[in-house]
């Protein structure tokens, strides 16, 4: 289970937002914490928020390794050619991940007349209303589904400059 986030609680809360297209995956066996890692490097379009360098590694909990598999329902999954927007946080050993699991990833998507546009990816992940049910007052992620791609974006970069707490 995951607090459901609104957009500004998604930009405000990341450190690294991005529009980027994944180049590879790959999974990797961390030892000491016992956890299989899959990390997807992605291609740089467009930083919306901080400076990243021309890719970046994104790595999220589960994968398979050798005849071990580790599955985490309402992780992000990535698959090479796709084009996404992420909002990612930095964990203290470095890793970039996406913040609110699924919530995070946003798939861009190309009509047949062109029109670029983003929907939400959850990814099975079981997200609930915040404690309190009270609303927080922001953009719902859902109402985001079929936004024009530039309109998502320029939403997405406004949200980034709010100040934590005056959403």
């Amino acid at each position: 289970m995951v607090p459901r986030f609104s957009l500004e609680e998604l930009a405000t809360g990341s450190d690294l937002i991005v529009h980027g297209k994944v180049l590879r995956t790959w999974t990797a066996w961390d030892a000491a914490t016992q956890i299989i890692w899959t990390h997807s490097e992605v291609q740089v379009i467009d930083a919306l928020k901080g400076s990243p360098q021309s890719a970046v590694v994104v790595s999220e909990p589960g994968g398979s390794v050798d005849d071990v598999t580790m599955a985490i329902s309402g992780m992000p999954r990535y698959q090479p050619g796709e084009e996404v927007v992420l909002f990612l946080f930095q964990t203290p050993v470095g890793l970039w991940r996406a913040r609110g699991l699924g919530q995070g990833k946003f798939l861009v998507t190309e009509s047949v007349s062109g029109v670029r546009t983003v929907r939400p990816s959850p990814n099975g992940a079981l997200v609930v209303e915040p404690i309190g049910g009270k609303p927080t007052g922001g953009t719902d992620l859902r109402q985001l589904r079929g936004m024009r791609l530039e309109d998502f974006k320029s939403r997405v970069r406004a949200a980034a400059l709010l100040r934590k707490g005056t959403n």
